[in-house]
């Protein structure tokens, strides 16, 4: 069986998955959809490999050989194929475009799926199916020149088609009530991307008081139903928007955009709005009053002092 008759098969039989009663196959139908996704992505990597050839780039590894000829030629050696990261590598030097961002957030959600499923977030799995639909439909078309609709069949297309309509639908309510907040600081605007239910994981968020005080904005799930409070949720939005620019600062020998907060505990300290966003903490001592070096949240015990001139005077002061 092709590759691609392999990823139709995939994306069917998840679909199938999903449609079912049995709460049991929601998992499946994500897995999937999701191996049907990258399938689809490996049949392109086939069809841009060399004619006599055609698996050689989808193989792990691939090494060059000299024929009889002295020729240079490629192939693949050993069994393994490409992973995600691979074939995120390969498109991007043949020029393949893919939207990632949504597909890592697909991947994410599988993963989290996987660990913190309950049969009362059923907007989890929709979540899935409806991003996936815009992926599938696109790399179908503009890649690999099939007819969506022709090639998944007319009851795959319909499932995934009315999924990803009534998903929008409530997805652009929920953003209209998070938009109707203020959330004070831009860096918080900017992590609510991130914001999702603290029990079934879901982002279909409503904020219904578009009057409360920051930080304290009432949350509601609209898919499991469970009510939180924004506070409650802040440090992970906050990790999962900073975290990656904090790595790579610090690969490059830079400072972290955050950190932990000396009054409330959460990691939620941000340089750029110069306070903790949980609990609006600042920093009493900016600058070192001897040296005029700004000072850190670790210099803040100090009072007043950077920690080389605290060292400093406390080795007078013994003396």
């Amino acid at each position: 069986m092709s590759i691609i008759q392999n990823a139709i098969d995939s994306i069917q039989i998840g679909v199938e998955d999903f449609e079912s009663d049995d709460d049991r196959r929601s998992v499946s139908a994500v897995r999937n959809i999701a191996a049907g996704i990258l399938l689809l992505y490996k049949e392109k990597l086939c069809q841009l490999s060399p004619s006599d050839n055609k698996e050689l780039l989808i193989k792990q590894n691939i090494r060059p050989i000299q024929n009889a000829k002295g020729e240079i030629t490629f192939e693949g050696k050993g069994h393994k194929t490409v992973d995600v990261q691979s074939i995120k590598e390969r498109f991007a030097s043949l020029n393949v475009k893919v939207e990632w961002k949504r597909f890592d957030e697909i991947n994410k959600l599988r993963n989290d799926l996987e660990h913190y499923y309950t049969s009362e977030s059923p907007d989890a799995v929709r979540e899935i199916v409806a991003k996936s639909f815009l992926l599938i439909r696109d790399f179908l078309s503009e890649h690999l020149q099939e007819d969506p609709q022709e090639i998944l069949g007319n009851d795959c297309w319909t499932t995934l088609l009315d999924v990803s309509d009534v998903y929008s639908a409530e997805e652009q309510a929920c953003k209209a009530s998070i938009n109707a907040v203020d959330w004070k600081y831009h860096s918080v605007e900017i992590a609510l991307k991130n914001l999702r239910c603290n029990q079934c994981h879901s982002s279909l968020i409503q904020a219904p008081h578009s009057d409360d005080v920051y930080p304290m904005i009432d949350l509601h799930c609209k898919s499991c139903g469970e009510d939180f409070s924004f506070y409650d949720v802040v440090e992970q939005c906050i990790d999962d928007s900073l975290a990656g620019e904090a790595i790579r600062n610090l690969m490059d020998g830079g400072e972290s955009p955050f950190d932990s907060c000396q009054e409330c505990g959460k990691t939620t300290f941000i340089y750029e709005e110069e306070c903790c966003v949980a609990c609006e903490y600042e920093m009493e001592y900016i600058e070192c009053e001897t040296c005029g070096d700004p000072l850190s949240l670790e210099d803040q015990c100090n009072e007043g002092k950077c920690s080389y001139c605290q060292y400093r005077w406390e080795k007078v002061m013994a003396e």
